[in-house]
C-alpha cells in the first residue's frame, strides 16, 4: 500500500484550511495525512479537528516556520494561508512559510491569494490595495522558489472575491454592507463562500498532477450582485432586511481603516474583480450564489 501523502494545513481552525480538511475528510477515499497547524493545541476547535481521522494537530507560528515543518516527516503538500492585518508583516510571513516548506521538501504548495481583476491583470498587476499587492509577491516568491527547488515543487494559486462571509450577524457584518453601499446600490460585487475554496483547494491538492492544478491560477467567484439585489434575496431568504448600518458609519470605517478597507472599498468601485463566474459555475457545480449561501450557511441559515 502506498504512503499517504502528509499535508501541512494553515488556518486549520479558520475558515479555509477548515474548509479543506472538511472537503478532503468528505471524501470516500482521499490520500492524505493531514497535519493542522494551530497556534493552541489546547483550543476547542484544534481538539475537534484532533478528533477526526487522519488529521494530527500540530502546534507552531509563522515567527518560526522551520519549527513548524521539523515535525512533519517527509511532507508533501502545503496548504498557504497568510492573514491580511498588516500587508508587510503579512509578505514577510508568506515567504517564511514558503521558503520552510521548500526546503522541508513539499512538492505541491495551493496559496489561496486574491483575485485583482481577471486572469491578465491577477498575473501582473498588484493593484493599490496593499494585502493584494502583498499577495501578489507572496505569489512571485513561490513560483522563482518552486522552480529552483530541488525536488521540483509546483503550485496552485486560488484567487477568491471577496467573502460571503463578511455578512456576518455582528456590527462588522452591518459595516461591511454600508461600506459596500456607499459604491452605490446598483454596483456589483463578486463574492464567494470560504466553504467552496475549500473545496477547490481539495481538488487541487488531490489533482497537482494534471495540467489542470500543475503551477496554475484559478479565480474564484460563485456571485456577482448589487447591494440592491443582495437585499431582495436577503429577505426573500430571512424575511429580514439584510443588516446594515448608516451610511456615515460606513464613511467613517472607510476613513479610519483607510489602508485595509478604504483603498479597497475604492478599488471595488473603480476596477472591481474580474473572474469568470459563468464559467466557474459550469466547472464548479458546488459553487454557492449568495441566495443559497444565506440559506444555508450564514448566521441565517434555516434551521
Amino acid at each position: 500500500m502506498a504512503t499517504a501523502r502528509r499535508l501541512v494545513v494553515t488556518g486549520a481552525t479558520g475558515k479555509q484550511g477548515g474548509a479543506l480538511i472538511s472537503a478532503l475528510l468528505s471524501k470516500p477515499s482521499q490520500p492524505f495525512e493531514i497535519y493542522a497547524l494551530t497556534r493552541n493545541k489546547t483550543s476547542k476547535g484544534a481538539q475537534a479537528l484532533a478528533r477526526k481521522p487522519n488529521v494530527h494537530v500540530i502546534e507552531g507560528d509563522f515567527k518560526d516556520p522551520g519549527a513548524i515543518f521539523k515535525q512533519v516527516e517527509n511532507p508533501w503538500g502545503f496548504f498557504s494561508v497568510t492573514m491580511p492585518m498588516s500587508a508587510v508583516k503579512e509578505e514577510k510571513d508568506g515567504k517564511a512559510m514558503t521558503s520552510a516548506a521548500i526546503e522541508a521538501g513539499v512538492e505541491h504548495i495551493v496559496f489561496t491569494a486574491t483575485e485583482r481583476g481577471g486572469q491578465t491583470k491577477s498575473d501582473t498587476e498588484p493593484t493599490n490595495v496593499p494585502h493584494f499587492i502583498s499577495k501578489f509577491n507572496i505569489e512571485k516568491d513561490i513560483v522563482v522558489r518552486a522552480a529552483q527547488s530541488k525536488q521540483g515543487t509546483t503550485w496552485t494559486f486560488l484567487r477568491p472575491v471577496a467573502f460571503m462571509e463578511n455578512l456576518s450577524n455582528d456590527f462588522l457584518g452591518k459595516g461591511f454592507v454600508a461600506m459596500w453601499r456607499l459604491n452605490g446600490d446598483d454596483r456589483k460585487l463578486q463574492l464567494i463562500g470560504t466553504k467552496d475554496i475549500g473545496k477547490v483547494a481539495a481538488e487541487a491538492f488531490l489533482n497537482a498532477d494534471t495540467d489542470e492544478y500543475r503551477n496554475k491560477a484559478i479565480s474564484l467567484a460563485g456571485d456577482e450582485i448589487s447591494p440592491r439585489e443582495a437585499a431582495t434575496m436577503f429577505k426573500e431568504v430571512t424575511g429580514q432586511e439584510i443588516p446594515s448600518t448608516y451610511s456615515f458609519v460606513g464613511s467613517m470605517l472607510r476613513w479610519m481603516l483607510w489602508q485595509h478597507l478604504g483603498i479597497m472599498f475604492n478599488w471595488f468601485a473603480s476596477n472591481g474583480f474580474g473572474a469568470d463566474v459563468k464559467a466557474l459555475r459550469q466547472r464548479y457545480p458546488f459553487l454557492q450564489d449568495f441566495k443559497t449561501w444565506v440559506a444555508e450557511e450564514s448566521a441565517w441559515k434555516k434551521q
